[in-house]
């Protein structure tokens, strides 16, 4: 009897393992599926463009008119969505220690140097995660007054569009 009760609670034990073990591959499956190349780039034929410019950071870009702007912590932070929608590209000022704690380009190795509005720079090409999506994201970053002053775009590739926006961004309080 005594046998038969340590086998009944072996069996149970086995069970409750393999359970854990299935929901465990499942959640760490649904988290990989949740990565995503970006947003489908725009065609260059088809924008216009209008000037973006922050005075309080100090910078000037055009952007595609379709852009929503959406600024935060007083201009430090600017979202432009696709008509109110996607993401398609941020602009950062920030510290190293701020960046470091939300897991945008500080927590990666630049992939290149670049030039930026006439100044040296880094690229980084990286997943950034909210929560458990993630989305491609490459970012142009440059010193700026003592901090980190970077553009993100989550679109697919950084096709004409894209070059555009980098080719007229202007520092415009040196």
């Amino acid at each position: 009897m005594q046998i038969l009760k340590l086998n009944n609670l072996t069996e149970r034990y086995y069970k409750s393992i393999v359970n854990k073990t299935i929901l465990l591959i499942i959640i760490i499956l649904f988290v990989a599926s949740c990565r995503k190349e970006g947003h489908p780039n725009l065609s260059i034929s088809e924008v216009e463009w209008k000037e973006y410019s922050n005075e309080k950071i100090g910078y000037s870009v055009s952007i595609p008119e379709v852009y929503t702007v959406q600024e935060w912590e007083d201009g430090r932070g600017v979202m432009f969505r696709l008509q109110g929608n996607q993401p398609m590209m941020l602009i950062r000022f920030s510290t190293a220690e701020e960046d470091e704690h939300s897991g945008i380009w500080y927590n990666h190795d630049p992939i290149k140097e670049i030039e930026l509005a006439g100044l040296p720079g880094h690229f980084y090409d990286y997943y950034h995660f909210d929560g458990p999506s993630g989305i491609h994201t490459r970012s142009y970053v440059i010193p700026y007054h003592n901090k980190n002053l970077g553009i993100e775009f989550r679109t697919i590739e950084i096709g004409p569009v894209e070059e555009k926006i980098l080719s007229s961004f202007t520092l415009i309080n040196q």
